[in-house]
């Protein structure tokens, strides 16, 4: 990680892009989080329950290591189908009709992979927890 801005990635050839949300935790969960905390000068606030008391995560942290991870990011509400909306949309839960669990996200609210499909001609997938078609598995 770095405190620096990335490059834009607009010019050259497009990058694979992998976007794996994990929830319900602390971010101080996952090993490259608690690495960045150590390497901004707050290992103290990697383990604050205790020095050492951490749970591996190694292929998440190879994936940061080798990848981008987000240091500056804040959710936009405390459950997961209208943070998922507000994530995937850019919009404030309440515009993305899913503003509480097992509401499904209106047809009409764009999300970043479509803005991928359509302004840069990628191939976009999901998998796994979704929550965002108003079903409540």
């Amino acid at each position: 990680p770095t405190n620096d801005p990335t490059e834009s990635p607009t010019f050259g050839p497009r990058p694979n892009l992998v976007v794996i949300m994990t929830d319900q935790h602390n971010y101080r969960t996952l090993g490259c989080y608690r690495d960045y905390l150590s390497s901004i000068g707050q290992k103290e606030q990697g383990f604050v329950w205790g020095d050492g008391v951490a749970v591996d995560t190694p292929h998440l942290d190879k994936l940061a290591k080798e990848g981008a991870i987000f240091t500056n990011f804040h959710t936009t509400a405390p459950l997961c189908t209208p943070n998922r909306a507000s994530f995937v949309s850019g919009l404030y839960p309440a515009f993305t009709g899913a503003d509480l669990n097992h509401k499904a996200m209106n047809e009409d609210v764009v999300t970043f992979a479509e803005v991928l499909q359509t302004e840069r001609e990628y191939s976009t997938s999901y998998f796994g927890k979704w929550h965002l078609n108003g079903d409540e598995s």
